[in-house]
């Protein structure tokens, strides 16, 4: 029958679905996950404006070599943001790139050269042929274009100003702890416990497990932004120069200078938070910072200048992690890969969550009382304490 779906075109229309909004989430992270795109034409022909690539990480790709395609977090090139060019020569300082279209490099045009921690992605290519994606981009942007409509429009209703305003980590953690706590009260003051009888389909049933995954989503989703966020690369431009200044970035040709470098736990729970050199000219003290709930701790960087006179990048990555695992074990999976460690992280916020839910409700259908029985929450509040008197 035409028009009729079938089971493979249900599948491919979530699939395209959900790579979209990989592809929008990557953008507001800074990072192409799965899959990237170009929104101008500096990389034509080999990709189009609005065309999506195959975005492999650095670390699974490996050393990155002159012709390689790289998206890169620009500086200079239209105000700085994500860049995808190639690459057109490798120095001991950094990248030279260049959009296959442009007559000149991004260097020429005032980019600083490019620092492997600016790399966020290598695109696919096969026999040197970039994997192109048709379309995909153009699609991406128009779904970004409408949800910050959306969003402009629910700024403007008081009600949900907080939403807009970024305060959307606490709202859906609040959420997750206000549904798991009702639902546990509930389980207790038997609404839940009668359910168990009474068929799945009655009007008002909902599945425990779905209830349960909805708490785990508004729970690690906001966990881990709180990693993700405050992460990433900071960069310090130095001189190296012939006459040494009390600036401690103003080095003598071939010496050093030591900065001190300081970190601090805003959140809730402790931090184990990983510093590393992310370029060359740097030095650490101490890698490996514990830090307690509202304090801070500090490390000492040592940064090189080079026996040639200029100017030069030095930068430092910073990567946070709540310290719901040994510092060691926390260390060992970071060393893999950053997202194996949150990976683990939530695997314990998971853990406790189902944990507590499972022993305290089940898995058994919950059924949500009735509105048209018109109780109010006082007269259940009082039941339930009558239940324990």
């Amino acid at each position: 029958m035409i028009g009729q779906r079938t089971p493979f075109t249900s599948a491919f229309t979530i699939l395209l679905v959900v790579l979209l909004l990989i592809m929008i989430i990557g953008q507001l992270f800074g990072q192409p996950i799965v899959l990237g795109f170009v929104a101008t034409g500096s990389m034509s022909p080999a990709l189009e404006a609005g065309d999506g690539f195959v975005a492999v990480p650095p670390a699974i790709h490996g050393e990155i070599s002159e012709g390689d395609v790289i998206t890169f977090d620009a500086r200079e090139i239209e105000g700085g943001g994500l860049t995808t060019h190639r690459v057109g020569a490798v120095t001991d300082e950094g990248y030279v790139t260049v959009g296959d279209a442009n007559p000149f490099t991004d260097q020429d045009g005032g980019e600083p050269l490019v620092q492997d921690h600016q790399v966020k992605a290598v695109a696919l290519q096969l026999d040197g042929w970039l994997v192109r994606i048709p379309y995909i981009g153009t699609i991406s942007l128009w779904l970004q274009g409408l949800l910050l409509t959306m969003f402009g429009l629910l700024g403007a209703i008081p009600l949900f100003g907080s939403i807009t305003e970024g305060d959307i980590g606490g709202i859906m953690v609040g959420t997750g702890l206000v549904l798991l706590i009702y639902v546990i009260l509930a389980d207790f003051s038997g609404e839940g416990r009668r359910s168990k009888d009474r068929s799945r389909k009655r009007e008002g049933a909902m599945s425990s497990l779905g209830i349960l995954l909805i708490i785990i989503l508004l729970i690690t989703l906001p966990a881990t932004a709180s990693m993700v966020l405050p992460s990433g690369v900071n960069e310090q431009q130095i001189i190296s120069s012939s006459s040494p200044a009390e600036d401690p970035f103003i080095i003598q040709s071939g010496q050093s200078s030591d900065v001190n470098y300081q970190v601090e736990s805003s959140g809730f729970f402790p931090r184990v938070i990983i510093i590393e050199p992310a370029s060359s000219g740097v030095e650490m003290t101490e890698e490996v910072l514990y830090v307690s709930r509202g304090q801070t701790a500090e490390t000492t960087a040592t940064i090189f200048a080079p026996p040639e006179t200029g100017t030069y990048q030095r930068a430092i990555s910073e990567r946070q992690y709540i310290g719901f695992l040994p510092t060691s074990l926390i260390v060992s999976l970071h060393n893999v890969h950053p997202w194996f460690a949150i990976a683990a992280i939530n695997g314990v916020i998971i853990l406790v969550v189902s944990i507590v839910y499972i022993l305290a409700i089940g898995l058994h259908p919950f059924r949500m009382r009735s509105t048209e029985r018109n109780v109010t929450w006082v007269q259940k509040t009082k039941r339930v304490i009558r239940r324990y008197k």
